[in-house]
């Protein structure tokens, strides 16, 4: 009886002791990494949801790895996206990705102009132990858009999981088709077909042919012509990465001197200088900040006469009812105030009869509108800026939306400028009114708070938005650039402004008017500046456009802009 028991005893201690070394040589198997895929933002005037859900469709199938990486169902992340309206990039992201319980969250968005489109992406630690992967890529075509976000994957399975895809079989291009006496496969020509077909296809944009008698040419191949235009090459645009700010103000000038061509970026808050490295912008320095005022315009030009053109930047005080400017110039180790605490809203033009010209506007305390002071030209006299010639009677515009500029080839400027209804106006120089346009365009969200009218209630006025003249076909005649916007609210609410998309348009006099040229593709956002200039020094003018896509209006939500440009060829 005492061996049975032994023996029972011993077997179960054996038995256990087995458990527990099965116990330690299987290991516990770590729980797969979440990844939520957002929805990419796309911009563009036509619907793209189908492209939209292909995509998330086909990170989700190149990022799942069974037992290692699960893709969050996308119907999950579309419901968690619901419950936090107001918040964009980043943040949003990281806050779906807390709700969602993930590890990773993918996010990112397409602009597309035409058939050129700029991919920006992004994939982010929710927990902030790895930096963010991120992706940025142009194309000239729709049909390489599913390549990059397939590259997109690979490097997310590369860098974050330490996985290796195989590679698939490059296309076989039409010309060694034909040396091996093989006929390539006709390309599908479904726009809507879903990415993976379309990444197995290669597919192409076809080539449009010009039709015979057509002579007209744009500025670019993307933009659209008011009148018959002949189709070459479809070059891609430049579109920079986005800027987490309002961007206010832009010019393009060689600000310190060295013989290369800057980037001067006003944004509400802050003024800083970019330069074009290898096809990127990068920040050279920032100049100037504010905490309480507002910065509403920036411009470039050497007024003094002292070889390097100097900022203008035209702010607000802190409570947007008085106007508080100032002028930087570069010193040689860095920019200076050279005038500060001005009354007086500044332009830099540059004309073809005159060559630089700085404008001027006086916003006195009181004023009952941003229109009331008159228009003068300005000049330095010793350390001052002071007011000249007399260009525009008082009450007829407000220079945030005045150029000067002889469009009419009579040997003299004469200002153009938008009324208190955003229509644009031509004045003769007794500065009376020659001609208006029958349509509304420009349109700007930043306002200027008037002496209220009622008690309690706001007395907005909201200001115009820039114009801009440029000889870009080079026959002696500048041309009149105006952005022309879709507004939701159709100017119905005194106090309230809001703008879904706008495009460029170019206008050129012809003894009676302003008549329309060429315009941009349509663009989601608003423009809040544009300029003509060579940015990238590569010695050809290309159109740049401060593009806001998110006006930051609600609290804890950041502004979105950014720059896109085209390269201007008169040929």
């Amino acid at each position: 009886m005492k061996n049975n028991s032994r023996n029972l005893i011993r077997n179960t201690l054996l038995l256990l002791f087995s458990l527990l070394l099965l116990g330690t040589a299987t290991p516990v198997l770590a729980a797969p990494a979440r990844v939520a895929i957002l929805p990419f933002a796309i911009n563009s005037e036509k619907d793209m949801t189908f492209l939209q859900e292909g995509i998330m469709d086909m990170l989700g199938s190149r990022l799942a790895w069974r037992d290692k990486v699960e893709v969050i169902n996308k119907n999950e992340t579309k419901a968690a996206l619901t419950s936090v309206d107001g918040f964009e990039g980043e943040s949003r992201a990281l806050l779906v990705g807390g709700k969602l319980q993930a590890d990773y969250v993918l996010f990112g968005s397409l602009t597309v102009f035409g058939e050129s489109v700029s991919i920006d992406a992004k994939m982010v630690d929710v927990t902030g132990q790895q930096p963010p992967v991120p992706f940025f890529a142009q194309t000239r075509s729709m049909g390489e858009v599913i390549p990059q976000i397939n590259q997109f994957a690979s490097n997310i399975n590369a860098t974050v999981f330490g996985r290796e895809m195989a590679q698939r079989p490059a296309a076989v291009p039409a010309g060694a088709a034909a040396a091996a006496g093989v006929q390539p496969a006709p390309p599908v020509q479904d726009p809507r077909m879903h990415p993976e077909k379309l990444l197995q296809t290669g597919l192409q944009p076809e080539t449009e042919v010009p039709v015979a008698g057509q002579t007209y040419q744009t500025p670019n191949p993307a933009f659209v012509a008011t009148a018959p235009a002949a189709v070459t090459d479809q070059r891609t645009f430049w579109k920079s990465r986005s800027f987490k700010t309002l961007i206010t103000g832009l010019d393009v000038a060689d600000v310190d001197n060295d013989g290369q061509q800057e980037v001067v970026v006003v944004s509400d808050k802050l003024v800083s200088i970019y330069r074009m490295a290898n096809g990127r912008l990068v920040k050279s320095t920032e100049i100037a900040e504010t905490r309480t005022g507002t910065y509403i315009g920036a411009d470039a030009g050497d007024i003094n006469g002292n070889g390097t053109p100097e900022i203008y930047v035209t702010s607000l005080g802190p409570n947007q009812n008085t106007v508080d400017s100032f002028v930087l110039e570069f010193t040689g180790s860095g920019y200076k105030r050279i005038s500060d605490g001005e009354s007086w809203y500044y332009r830099v033009v540059r004309t073809n009869d005159r060559g630089t010209v700085l404008l001027g506007q006086r916003q006195r305390t009181g004023d009952p509108s941003i229109f009331h002071g008159s228009i003068h030209e300005m000049s330095w006299q010793g350390d001052r800026i002071e007011p000249g010639r007399q260009l525009l009677k008082s009450g007829k515009a407000n220079l945030m939306g005045v150029t000067y500029a002889d469009i009419t080839s009579s040997g003299q400027s004469t200002i153009v400028a938008y009324s208190d209804w955003d229509r644009v106006r031509v004045y003769s120089n007794g500065s009376e009114m020659i001609w208006e346009d029958g349509d509304r365009s420009g349109g700007n969200t930043l306002s200027f708070n008037l002496p209220k009218v009622e008690p309690g209630h706001e007395n907005l006025q909201f200001f115009p938005l820039r114009i801009r003249t440029a000889d870009i076909n080079r026959d002696g005649k500048p041309e009149v650039l105006v952005a022309r916007h879709a507004e939701l609210a159709k100017s119905m609410l005194k106090n309230f402004r809001s703008f879904s998309n706008a495009q460029i348009e170019s206008m050129s006099w012809d003894g009676l008017g302003l008549v329309p040229q060429w315009k941009t593709q349509t663009f989601g956002g608003r423009s809040s500046d544009f300029v003509v200039g060579d940015f990238d020094n590569d010695g050809q003018d290309e159109l740049i456009i401060a593009v806001v896509s998110k006006e930051g209006a609600i609290a804890f939500t950041d502004a979105v802009s950014s720059l896109i440009a085209f390269d201007l060829d008169p040929q």
